[in-house]
């Protein structure tokens, strides 16, 4: 069985990828008329890194999995951070540079990173969240064998109750709340990568890249160590608010010249 209290916290969750993303992309198309930065963010930046990502780098994933053979894990969490940061914050300049190159102003920069983050939070979170809520439903009805018999195979359907029943109820919530966190951090980053194009200096290019890995890295390091997900969260959530100080200071980048100082 799966308790009540993990079925609320899935649905908790599911609505922060699903609503969160929404209702940012209306404050910005309402009130700041900024369509097109939030349109474009969507597809094009999560689809070209995972892209590569999924072909390209490949390869060197798994070579990088058997040469650190699993005990490696530092060296294995620069790889990730690095590959993470390289393909999402070169795809967000190619978005700003063909995409939106006649509207490199602070609220496309804005939606921008709302869209990027959104897309994450709706196909890495929500989706699969919807799925854990149907699952958890038919579990506690008897039904999962009976609907996915033929379907799925026992051996899956096996894992994924185990995982239902032996997460703690406080990890489905955290997965929302993280979500939140990285569409702050997404943004902070994709204003870093406006600045690359806006100011035709790709120093703001290689330093979003440098921020992604050096985010990336120790919140991997510590997963693969198994640090408590309190820990981790609390790193994420201080990331967070320094990438949300960086916005508000960054609001005034429209005003006066056109080079601006992080």
């Amino acid at each position: 069985m799966v308790s009540m209290t993990k079925i609320i916290f899935m649905v908790i969750t599911a609505l922060i990828a699903f609503g969160l993303p929404i209702v940012l992309g209306i404050v910005f198309v309402k009130s700041l008329g900024n369509s097109k930065g939030y349109i474009s963010g969507w597809p094009c930046v999560f689809h070209f890194s995972n892209g590569f990502k999924d072909s390209s780098a490949t390869g060197l994933f798994k070579a990088g999995l058997v040469y650190c053979n699993g005990k490696n894990h530092l060296l294995l969490a620069i790889f990730l951070g690095l590959t993470a940061g390289i393909f999402e914050e070169v795809g967000r300049f190619l978005g700003f540079r063909f995409l939106l190159k006649d509207r490199l102003n602070y609220g496309n920069g804005l939606a921008f990173g709302v869209g990027h983050g959104g897309i994450e939070a709706v196909l890495l979170v929500g989706l699969n969240y919807i799925n854990y809520i149907i699952f958890a439903l038919l579990l506690n009805k008897g039904l999962i064998n009976q609907v996915f018999a033929g379907k799925i195979s026992n051996d899956m359907i096996s894992e994924i109750v185990r995982m239902l029943v032996s997460t703690p109820a406080y990890n489905f919530l955290l997965a929302g709340l993280e979500r939140a966190f990285a569409i702050t951090i997404q943004i902070a980053l994709s204003l870093i990568v406006l600045l690359a194009v806006r100011n035709k200096n790709l120093l703001y290019l290689l330093i979003a890249i440098l921020l992604h890995m050096l985010i990336d890295t120790p919140i991997a390091y510590m997963a693969m160590q198994g640090v408590n997900v309190f820990i981790l969260e609390g790193v994420t959530f201080l990331i967070a608010l320094a990438s949300l100080y960086f916005i508000i200071r960054m609001k005034d980048m429209d005003k006066g010249t056109n080079e601006v100082e992080l």
